[in-house]
């Protein structure tokens, strides 16, 4: 009994994903204000709807990675606080996303763009306190990561 609560508590795969998949995520933000500055002051209409396509793919990837975070806190191998700061980029991207497409009509586009670009620093904070947390993550049970 005790052998398959361990195994059932195991992270398996997971941790690995969720520490990858953070990383990744980080490092597309980055890559996503290159984009995005590099396309509105290059004026390359190009380089901006790259930016809009790889957001709407980020917005997938940020999906799983609260998913894993989630899994990995139900078999205690991270704190709530991890799964806290994931539902936290998921309204942070999807607010990212609503401020990116509402840039379209060309309205009010510096008001947009000034929530815009405070909101990707944000992101880019965040996402890489997840993704550090995420490195630091143990296999051993935690204190602070049991739950009853």
């Amino acid at each position: 009994m005790v052998q398959q609560r361990e195994q059932t508590m195991s992270p398996g795969v997971f941790l690995p994903a969720y520490r990858w998949l953070s990383t990744l995520f980080a490092a597309l933000i980055v890559v996503q204000a290159f984009l995005g500055t590099r396309g509105v002051f290059k004026a390359q209409e190009g380089l901006i709807t790259g930016h809009g396509h790889l957001a709407n793919g980020m917005f997938l990837l940020i999906i799983i990675q609260a998913v894993l975070a989630w899994m990995l806190y139900t078999r205690r191998v991270v704190g709530m606080k991890d799964v806290v700061l994931n539902a936290i980029l998921v309204l942070l991207t999807v607010a990212q996303i609503g401020l990116g497409y509402s840039t379209r009509n060309g309205e009010n586009y510096g008001d947009t763009i000034s929530l815009h670009i405070p909101n990707g620093v944000l992101l880019m904070g965040v996402s890489a306190a997840v993704a550090a947390l995420a490195w630091r993550a143990s296999t051993q049970e935690t204190p602070d990561r049991a739950h009853s």
